[in-house]
């Protein structure tokens, strides 16, 4: 059952944010979870201001809930870059020099949105020519350490170009966080999203920033309790365990679109499917398919296409799929097609 529309931004906050590389892979990771459409979702974020867009964790776009951010942020802007020095021989700056342009990239921005040239021109404004050229060739791997810190976030598009914001002007509220606040609150959401976890699945969900996984373990360390999943040795809230246990499971079929945050928040993906599938699901340059998902297992994929209005779904299995799972499987894409707007015209198994 889906949530209501109500409770979008909820949502979004409840599962730790969703990638948005792929923007409308982003939007049906919503919808398949919440009772709304692709127009929704881009009223709470460009309208009601409930989501936000920005870089966040792995240094990809994500969607995240706006009240969410100060802790995002607080985290994240803790461990800005994982080489410095790297960073610094390639933009051939001083370490001031980096941070400078940073403070600028914020100081430029307010409430109201500009786009990437009109940000390079102001940033610009009395720099060197060679700050001037890292800014125009190598302008977005300044901006993401630049939203990290909270100095940046998306705006609504301006015809083809993006526009850029200050969250704290954009957004209905901003409430600044201490580090050791903010890494408890991260590591508690993380747990509650998709716990039992290791610290090292936390930390491959983060962005692998030296250091990250440590700190936040060890401010939450009392609320922690050793749990064994499947013979591995895991951790989750141990205010957690007692609902866990009180659950009643039930059989359950999704259709799980492309970048899902259920195949993100651990180290390996080998726990829902076999071993033998892996180049099925995680594929080249870090692209993730859309899963079939049955029980919390991955078993199959799945692709779609709309023509002429009408939603084409199909199923790849890795093994023959029961009766009502098919049968299950064809009422997700009905929800799918809803949330789309289109008809579903037919499901077909590869």
């Amino acid at each position: 059952t889906r949530a209501p529309k109500s409770q979008l931004a909820q949502v979004v906050g409840d599962i730790g944010g969703v990638q948005a590389q792929v923007m409308s892979f982003a939007e049906l990771q919503i919808a398949v979870r919440v009772d709304c459409t692709p127009a929704d979702i881009r009223e709470a974020l460009w309208k009601r201001k409930t989501l936000v867009k920005t870089w966040l964790m792995r240094g990809t776009l994500h969607l995240a809930r706006s009240t969410d951010l100060p802790v995002y942020t607080g985290v994240l802007g803790a461990y800005t870059l994982r080489n410095v020095k790297a960073w610094l021989k390639y933009l051939q700056l001083t370490e001031p020099e980096m941070n400078n342009l940073f403070q600028r990239i914020g100081g430029a921005l307010d409430g109201t949105p500009v786009t990437r040239e009109q940000l390079i021109t102001v940033v610009g404004r009395g720099q060197t020519a060679h700050v001037r050229q890292i800014l125009k060739s190598g302008w977005g791997g300044l901006l993401k350490p630049a939203a990290r810190r909270g100095w940046l976030c998306f705006g609504p598009n301006r015809g083809q170009s993006v526009t850029f914001v200050r969250p704290q002007s954009w957004l209905n509220e901003w409430h600044e966080l201490e580090l050791d606040v903010a890494n408890a609150e991260l590591a508690r959401r993380y747990l509650r999203a998709y716990g039992p976890a290791t610290r090292r699945d936390y930390s491959r969900w983060m962005g692998n920033f030296p250091g990250a996984d440590r700190a936040a373990w060890a401010v939450i360390e009392k609320e922690l309790i050793d749990v064994s999943v499947e013979g591995q040795p895991a951790q989750m809230l141990a205010a957690d365990l007692k609902s866990m246990r009180s659950h009643k499971s039930h059989e359950s079929v999704q259709l799980l679109p492309g970048f899902d945050p259920y195949l993100m928040g651990h180290a390996t993906r080998d726990h829902l499917f076999d071993a033998v599938h892996r180049w099925k699901v995680s594929r080249v340059a870090g692209w993730i398919s859309p899963v079939v998902l049955v029980d919390g297992s991955v078993l199959g994929v799945w692709t779609h296409a709309v023509t002429r209005g009408k939603l084409q779904v199909g199923i790849t299995p890795f093994a023959p799929l029961k009766p009502r799972v098919i049968k299950a499987a064809g009422a997700r894409a009905e929800t799918i097609a809803t949330a789309l707007g289109v008809t579903l015209d037919r499901v077909t198994l590869g």
